[in-house]
């Protein structure tokens, strides 16, 4: 069963070319993405900043809508229904925001910021918020006295962990993780991370966890999505994901992981910077840094086609 699923999802914005200069110009931040989250599974997107991981959260989750294709939960089509049954709807996909400081209002208490979900889509009665606001807060390892503080009362990683739990408070199918841990230190996300995978097991939830580190992408799903300039160009199972053939850029993202043993050290370096979005080359985007291009490629954009059973390459050469 599909939790959620992209169907080539396009977004597009519109800037200005410079503060005196008033003409807009257009480009993608996402361009015909389709994928699809399964139940119990937890699917990897992984890219370099400013490749459009984050607008693909937002999409997936109705926080804006796409200008081509279709976002569905749980089979249905989230832009097709009305106000209220989108809501509804969107209950099913909660997301927790890759800044702990940012995604939580300073100026309400935990109470309010955990109670909130429970009221709009209405869960339990008013009266029953705050055993319900205190339980989830022993589920995230935090004490029920603590619904009573701000939160710049906590550290980053205790902020966190409020934020988990006002995403599970109204028992969503499916998380979205931008970057959750990013903003934490090493040993704090090591526990936000095994918080995670507790109630993964524990509830048999879907994430889409998003992150521009291949080791803990490798290490947390079970299939992995690269994206570039707003385009997946692989898609590929974690079972043997250093062994099969890969795009090219996938290729020098594994190449880029730093290697302990100097010996075994890699020298295959990718050529300049990501393009600007709003200057996108012809054909294959990445073929300007490609090692491996070839004259096709700067004519043509390649399809996203299957190679074998669940592995996907927007390649000419694979």
């Amino acid at each position: 069963m599909k939790v959620l699923e992209l169907q080539e999802v396009s977004r597009l914005y519109e800037v200005r070319r410079g503060f005196f200069d008033w003409r807009k110009r257009r480009f993608y931040a996402l361009r015909r993405v389709s994928l699809a989250l399964l139940e119990d599974e937890v699917l990897g997107i992984l890219g370099e900043s400013g490749c459009g991981k984050s607008t693909l959260a937002r999409v997936a989750l109705g926080l804006e809508l796409p200008d081509e294709g279709r976002v569905k939960i749980r089979g249905q089509d989230l832009l097709s229904l009305d106000r209220k049954a989108r809501r509804r709807l969107r209950r099913e996909v909660q997301i927790v925001f890759q800044d702990p400081y940012a995604s939580l209002n300073p100026r309400k208490k935990v109470y309010s910021l955990l109670a909130e979900p429970l009221e709009i889509h209405r869960l339990v009665p008013r009266r029953e918020f705050r055993e319900r606001v205190a339980e989830m807060l022993r589920l995230v390892g935090l004490s029920p006295d603590d619904m009573d503080r701000y939160p710049h009362q906590f550290s980053g990683g205790q902020r966190q962990r409020i934020a988990i739990a006002r995403a599970l408070i109204v028992s969503p199918r499916a998380l979205i993780l931008d970057e959750p841990t990013s903003a934490l230190d090493v040993s704090v996300q090591a526990q936000i991370l095994n918080l995670l995978l507790d109630f993964k097991k524990k509830w048999r939830l879907s994430y889409l966890f998003i992150s521009h580190d291949l080791p803990l992408v490798l290490f947390l799903s079970q299939r992995i999505a690269v994206m570039y300039l707003g385009r997946v160009v692989e898609v590929a199972p974690k079972e043997g994901f250093f062994s099969s053939p890969h795009h090219p850029y996938t290729n020098i993202l594994l190449e880029s992981v730093p290697e302990p043993d100097p010996r075994r050290r890699k020298r295959r370096h990718v050529r300049g910077e990501p393009p600007s979005p709003l200057s996108v080359p012809p054909g294959c985007p990445f073929h300007p840094r490609c090692p491996e291009r070839q004259p096709l490629c700067e004519r043509e954009e390649p399809a996203l086609r299957e190679i074998r059973p669940g592995h996907l390459i927007a390649c000419h050469r694979r």
